[in-house]
């Protein structure tokens, strides 16, 4: 087994489309950094301790129970021999599947916690895997390294998503696909959860009996809401801002950058790629209250696929006059050398 921690090692040549970041997007970013530290996607869903056998199998029940079409979506089972990258690991849940499938498999996330997590994953399920903590705006990889770059609910929370996807571009071979996940502004839950009932919820917040009715409503932990109350006590007019409505209310309450996009915004950012196609799912009961979880799941399906949460992007790289026969390692593996785990990055998983 070779499961190795790389912290940015591979070279990674200048390039014209680098700009200095802003003062505020890099403080937002130490804040998005700070946030998935502390909470590394899924990991809030089980009460297994971290990094146990019985963690990761509870996470991935809920996840692929929650998010049914996601397994499909992906096609772990055509990756084979495949050089994949995955941008944001959270868990590993579709880590594993992508290495069972006999994908040559990479990960790199903004923090320290996803990877030593994934990575911990892969010690237990006996698999191969590389784990790189780095930044999705400045991929610490040389050009055309990945045969497929997959990414699920991750590139919205960074400043500069256009910037993510000119760098999946760039890590692409020629003729490589990339396959991404973002939150969907065309959606139910932007302009009708986000937009109006969760602004409404919001007066609902203010006091104790509408905190224990909001709980019986919407189903979701009693701390939770009581952090959206704190929050809206403190700046009520901030907190009903649009963005803030997003921020907050899509993946916790502390949640410091969400954005959504348009399929006409998601074409614009894939512009230099070809075969550019979108699909919308996903669709969550709680957006419609009490008679959410009465529905059939044939009309949910329905829902989904017209006003649903995720955005999928399939874009392939433009095919070159030479072209590497995918299943060839990377040249730039033979530069890798073992590295040791840091002992601060199994922190979070010890």
């Amino acid at each position: 087994m070779s499961v190795l921690l790389i912290p940015g090692s591979w070279p990674v040549p200048e390039r014209s489309v680098d700009s200095t970041p802003s003062l505020l997007q890099s403080n937002i970013k130490k804040q998005v950094q700070k946030f998935w530290q502390g909470s590394p996607c899924d990991s809030w869903f089980t009460n297994e301790p971290c990094g146990t056998l019985a963690f990761y199998r509870s996470l991935d029940e809920h996840r692929y129970k929650v998010h049914r079409r996601l397994q499909s979506a992906v096609g772990f089972e055509k990756t084979r021999g495949l050089r994949v990258l995955e941008i944001g690991c959270g868990c590993g849940s579709e880590a594993e599947c992508f290495a069972r499938a006999g994908a040559h498999y990479t990960a790199v996330d903004l923090t320290n916690a996803a990877v030593s997590i994934t990575q911990r994953r892969f010690q237990l399920a006996n698999l191969e895997g590389r784990f790189v903590q780095g930044d999705a705006e400045n991929l610490p990889f040389a050009d055309g390294s990945f045969d497929l770059v997959y990414s699920h609910g991750v590139l919205h929370h960074t400043p500069d998503t256009p910037r993510t996807i000119r760098e999946v571009h760039r890590v692409l071979a020629a003729g490589g696909r990339a396959v991404i996940m973002l939150y969907y502004r065309d959606s139910f839950n932007y302009h009708v959860n986000l937009g109006l009932v969760r602004r409404l919820r919001a007066h609902l917040l203010r006091t104790e009996l509408g905190i224990k009715l909001a709980r019986t409503i919407w189903r979701e932990p009693e701390e939770e809401l009581r952090r959206h109350a704190e929050l809206i006590r403190e700046d009520p007019g901030s907190y009903l801002e649009m963005q803030n409505m997003l921020n907050r209310n899509t993946d916790g309450p502390d949640n410091p950058l969400s954005q959504a996009f348009s399929k006409g915004s998601a074409h614009q950012m894939f512009r230099q790629f070809r075969d550019v196609k979108t699909e919308v799912t996903f669709w969550n009961p709680n957006w419609l209250p009490v008679i959410g979880r009465l529905l059939p799941r044939s009309i949910e399906d329905r829902l989904a696929s017209h006003w649903g949460w995720h955005l999928w992007i399939y874009a392939q790289k433009r095919h070159l006059e030479f072209t590497r026969p995918t299943g060839i390692p990377c040249p730039a593996d033979s530069q890798i050398t073992h590295a040791q785990v840091p002992s601060e990055a199994l922190a979070f998983v010890n």
